[in-house]
Order: structure tokens, then C-alpha cells, then sequence
């Protein structure tokens, strides 16, 4: 994104936030509630990320496990962190995609979703 794309996201995403603490400022409990809810276009469950931390510091490593709505596996991103720095996604190759969704699927991450 360029940076007159993140300067014009900037602006709209501090107007939104600004009309939200406009909505939380309202003394009117039952008014307050009301222009909450009616304020935004919808509410998506959609697909549910986890992080899972392998090592943090310097470097950190993670895969981010993407699973849709019925818990299945959607992606598996190794991501690399050094300090300071952004998360980045690595490339894998064919072999490498199979031992990560092998892994993936030992972790039985059923158990930790819905706590």
C-alpha cells in the first residue's frame, strides 16, 4: 500500500473511531446502546486465525493457522519475526506445505478453539 493510500486509511479510521467514542460518550444508557448497535453493516464470524508461537525474541517464528467456519484447516503461514520487525510469510515448497498440515493436524487444536 502506498503511502497515500495509509494516510487517507489513517484519516477515515480516526473518524470512525472518534464517532465510536462520540456513541460511548452518551449518557443515555438506552440511547447509547441503541446507536451502537444500529452503527455498524454487520458482523462476520468468519474464518478464525491462530497463532501458534514456536519461538519469540529474536528471531520469533509462528505459524499462523487459518481454519474456516467448520474448524478446517484453510492455510498454514510459517510467518519469521526478527526484532522490531514486521511478521513476514515464508515460501514453502510442496513437501514443506505436507509437514506443516501433518503437524497441524497433531496439534488437535479442537481442543483450544472453543475455550
Amino acid at each position: 500500500m502506498d503511502n497515500e493510500k495509509k494516510e487517507e486509511g489513517q484519516k477515515y479510521s480516526n473518524l470512525v473511531i472518534s464517532e465510536m467514542r462520540s456513541m460511548l460518550d452518551i449518557k443515555e444508557e438506552d440511547k447509547k446502546r441503541e446507536e451502537i448497535m444500529w452503527y455498524g453493516l454487520s458482523i462476520d464470524k468468519g474464518n478464525t486465525i491462530i497463532n501458534y508461537l514456536i519461538s519469540w525474541g529474536g528471531p520469533s517464528y509462528r505459524l499462523q493457522i487459518e481454519l474456516d467456519s467448520d474448524n478446517d484447516i484453510v492455510s498454514i503461514k510459517p510467518q519469521y519475526q526478527d526484532w522490531f520487525t514486521q511478521w513476514v510469510t515464508m515460501e514453502t515448497t510442496k513437501e514443506q506445505e505436507e509437514t506443516l498440515k501433518e503437524f497441524v493436524d497433531e496439534l488437535y487444536l479442537g481442543e483450544y478453539i472453543n475455550c
